[in-house]
């Protein structure tokens, strides 16, 4: 692999011949995950829009683990963005991820040999809008959870690859976190303007500059600026340098405008699915993962839906700690088809500080204390995101290195 991807890529041991992984719409959204019963009998009920097949198993090793594989569906449940959540009864916790084009997948971990008593569906009634995916566990020795186990037999290769492999975030081992820090516009773009002659441009650099400063100041960080004065760096420069310096995090900082002088508020964005649909072409031209197109193709799909999890992971993060720097732009957490965001590797989430049209956004973004006490929070959700990834016995936010399963 190229030295520039910051994502290690473990495949399984065989020759790999795999079918092209082809855009597919979301058939379906998932809309609840719900649990029933106790610590020795527990069921799950997974709430879809529209009703859909779905294979249910169980595997033992290295963990005890359920897994529910179900054609390409949407998640979409409230308050778990990120697509992982706790469980209850038999299961630790649980998370979902695409894990091909076209399938996707929940794998439930549960605390004690468990084996599968029931799998249904239920069709959407007069009681309930959604249809229904049912599964039914209970409790047993260790000997017959191991002997129940185990993944279906693969039909071939192409469906063993697609079926064992999983996404998941290993950072390259580093005693720094790298961030890149993107002081958005500068040179002869002046971006947004603001009263008296005032420029994004300017406090967008001096934001990244007091972020900087916090973070270095910290000792666990490694900063690099895209620029560090009154330039102007190509969108290409800019992406560059995240993968130059194999970035663990990418920060584009911004200041908004809008024809009414009274919105205000931070807000921050992740890619949305045209960008994504960008990102990947641009991805399949340079990937080299192994010398099979295909096979290079499907990693990265990988790449492209595990870095949007960690992007959208990282900016719910960030607006938890903004809020308690000050006001926030109504449904702050937004997407859009950004250049300085497509990088298939590297989580990345541009930060609107304010509005230059809002008097009191620019006065905030102007002031050396209020850019500080903003900054501040911005440090915070760095670290609360890298702490959150690095806690013992915690499954990490997800995104590219492939490793068999079990």
């Amino acid at each position: 692999m190229g030295r520039t991807s910051s994502f290690l890529i473990s495949l399984l041991m065989w020759g790999l011949a795999v079918g092209a992984a082809a855009d597919a719409r979301d058939a379906s959204e998932i809309r609840q995950v719900r649990f029933g019963g106790d610590d020795g009998e527990t069921r799950i009920v997974v709430e879809l829009s529209s009703e859909m097949e779905f294979r249910a198993f169980t595997v033992s090793d290295p963990s005890m683990r359920l897994v529910v594989d179900l054609p390409r569906a949407a998640w979409s449940v409230s308050g778990l963005e990120t697509g992982e959540g706790l469980g209850y009864g038999l299961v630790e916790d649980f998370r979902f991820f695409d894990r091909s084009a076209n399938a996707s997948r929940i794998v439930f971990e549960l605390d004690g040999p468990s084996v599968i008593t029931g799998q249904f569906g239920i069709p959407a009634n007069a009681d309930n809008p959604h249809h229904r995916l049912v599964v039914d566990l209970r409790r047993v020795e260790s000997v017959q959870a191991e002997a129940e186990a185990g993944f279906p037999e693969a039909s071939n290769l192409s469906q063993l690859i697609a079926e064992r492999v999983e996404a998941v975030y290993v950072p390259p081992p580093r005693e720094r976190r790298v961030i890149v820090l993107d002081a958005g516009h500068g040179g002869h773009d002046p971006g947004a303007l603001g009263a008296a002659g005032a420029e994004e441009a300017d406090v967008t650099l001096a934001a990244a500059r007091e972020l900087q400063r916090q973070l270095e100041a910290t000792g666990r960080y490694v900063v690099y600026m895209t620029r560090n004065n009154d330039t102007y760096p190509s969108w290409e420069e800019r992406v560059g340098v995240m993968a130059e310096q194999r970035a663990d995090l990418f920060l584009s900082i911004h200041a908004d405008s809008s024809p009414s002088a009274q919105t205000r508020g931070a807000a921050v964005y992740t890619l949305n699915d045209r960008a994504e649909s960008r990102a990947r072409r641009i991805a399949r031209q340079g990937a080299n993962h192994t010398n099979l197109v295909e096979v290079n193709n499907i990693l990265v799909e990988l790449e492209l839906r595990e870095k949007r999890n960690q992007s959208a992971a990282f900016a719910e993060v960030m607006l938890q700690h903004l809020a308690e720097a000050g006001p926030l732009l109504q449904n702050p957490h937004r997407q859009a088809n950004l250049f300085v965001l497509l990088d298939p590797r590297v989580p990345a989430v541009l930060l609107e500080m304010g509005f230059m049209t809002n008097a009191a956004d620019l006065a905030n973004m102007r002031s050396e204390r209020a850019r500080a006490r903003q900054m501040a929070a911005v440090l915070s959700a760095i670290d609360a995101y890298f702490e959150r990834n690095e806690e013992p016995g915690r499954n990490p936010v997800r995104a590219a290195q492939l490793t068999p399963i079990p």
